[in-house]
């Protein structure tokens, strides 16, 4: 059997703080003893990708004892989406990634990990619509929009919810799409001012070519007496899925990560996966090395997991050719004046904007900008049928943060980051359900794990990928002695 080899171009990433003696080579950090790989001249666990999902299944398997296990990172340092960029005194987040916990095992984690330093914080979400900021969710929020607008949203939802809702001849045509779903729970107007532009301009497609199997806890329920209501008086009581949520108290939510990357044992950063060989159960790296794995675990989005596969059957890559994603533009500034009257995030469904959500990062946690300052983040969706000018949307992004009252002069921006997300949002089309199915299946059939937002190709939080670490540990640990 092939031996393992030490990757020449990756480095054991350590937390800041750390010596310097952790960083020699073979070595890692924290309470964990130095990985001895293939030990015994037995094959491995291997992890590809050192976001959450890859962090919490090494960081389960060490919590057991596991130690035949190495964890790789093709970035220079841990956490996928869930990093955080220091900018002169501002910190962003890589868009908005706050810690939505329903379970006790997840909650206690967290409470491990950062203690005092995680903050219980409540939800400030609105709605920017025809020139009014409302509470979020919109279907029972109602209140402050043009009379006209409240009108048409109460007439049809007490339509839809007597049967007699209209709806656009082509959503009709769609018995289980999205967009039908839309028009026979919340009525035409939600429709029409909500819910079908906002989701356009998020999944970069119409909701009729969505099906509803994403929603889960994500769409909040309208009782008929919120929805009226909330369109008689302003309600400040949360609703939703994620009425409160935490966030660490400094340092972004890199906090977080870098708190479960300590207890993960060592990580080998700059070290890039480019082909697996299923049959032979064999990872090679960028820098020419190889290792033998008994199982794998891998967090990259499935298309680029299936393009890595040697010998994938046709129906594999033909299942893989079907999944499609929405892409992400995201503009960061640092705000020299607060303006945003402690909203968190913004949903913004009007097509004449380019984003679909804003938010400011300093109402989540103050120190994430300086004193009076705020650190702004927007989202704009776009794929590579719809490319974007990225000058073009700068400039309507700021116009759009004057007319919303966040930003009042040029000058007010102190610091401005851009960031690319490739694959931010799953597409839930009528392809997917099938196409995911056929590939893990296959996945399943040579040991090898798919997990996470992009790994199990899903529309998932971060508690869910937590979780989905944890379980795959206990897993593996059931059907491999290590």
């Amino acid at each position: 059997m092939r031996t393992a080899r030490r990757s020449p171009g990756a480095t054991a990433w350590r937390p800041s703080g750390t010596s310097c003696a952790s960083r020699s080579r073979g070595r890692g950090f924290g309470p964990h003893p130095p990985i001895a790989p293939n030990a015994g001249n037995r094959p491995m666990i291997i992890i590809l990708g050192a976001g959450l999902a890859g962090l919490s299944t090494a960081y389960h398997l060490r919590r057991a004892g596991c130690r035949a296990v190495t964890l790789h990172e093709r970035e220079e340092r841990p956490g996928g989406l869930c990093r955080s960029e220091a900018r002169d005194g501002f910190t962003f987040d890589h868009t908005g990634h706050f810690l939505h916990l329903r379970t006790p095992e997840m909650t206690r984690l967290a409470g491990r990990l950062l203690g005092g330093e995680l903050a219980t914080v409540v939800r400030s979400s609105w709605v920017w619509s025809q020139g009014v900021f409302t509470r979020y969710p919109f279907q029972t929020n109602t209140y402050g929009l043009p009379i006209e607008t409240v009108k048409e949203v109460l007439l049809g939802y007490i339509e839809a919810r007597y049967g007699k809702a209209p709806m656009p001849r082509a959503a009709c045509r769609a018995p289980r799409s999205f967009e039908r779903w839309v028009y026979e729970t919340f009525g035409a107007g939600i429709a029409k001012h909500f819910m079908i532009p906002y989701n356009e301009k998020l999944w970069g497609m119409h909701p009729r070519f969505l099906t509803t199997e994403w929603m889960g806890r994500y769409v909040p329920p309208a009782p008929i007496e919120k929805v009226i209501e909330g369109a008689l008086a302003d309600k400040a009581a949360g609703e939703g899925y994620n009425a409160t949520f935490r966030y660490p108290r400094a340092g972004g939510i890199e906090t977080l990560v870098r708190a479960l990357a300590a207890r993960a044992g060592p990580i080998r950063v700059g070290s890039e996966a480019v082909a697996i060989d299923p049959q032979r159960r064999r990872v090679e790296f960028a820098d020419g090395s190889s290792s033998d794995y008994a199982a794998l675990v891998s967090t990259l989005p499935l298309p680029e997991l299936v393009a890595r596969l040697k010998g994938a059957p046709d129906p594999v890559r033909n299942a893989a050719a079907r999944l499609r994603w929405a892409s992400l533009f995201s503009l960061n500034l640092g705000l020299c004046h607060d303006a945003t009257d402690g909203r968190q995030w913004v949903y913004v469904p009007e097509r004449r904007f380019p984003f679909y959500r804003v938010g400011c990062f300093s109402n989540a946690a103050a120190s994430m900008a300086p004193s009076g300052g705020a650190a702004v983040w927007s989202e704009v969706s776009y794929a590579p049928a719809r490319p974007l000018d990225r000058s073009r949307v700068r400039r309507q992004i700021l116009d759009g943060l004057r007319e919303m009252g966040w930003l009042h002069r040029r000058r007010s921006v102190a610091v401005e980051w851009q960031l690319d997300i490739p694959f931010a949002y799953v597409i839930y089309d009528a392809h997917r359900r099938r196409a995911t199915e056929t590939i893990l299946h296959y996945l399943a059939k040579h040991e090898i794990c798919s997990i996470g937002r992009y790994g199990r190709w899903e529309y998932s939080s971060m508690e869910d990928a937590l979780l989905q670490g944890r379980e795959t540990a206990h897993r593996l640990l059931e059907r491999h002695e290590t």
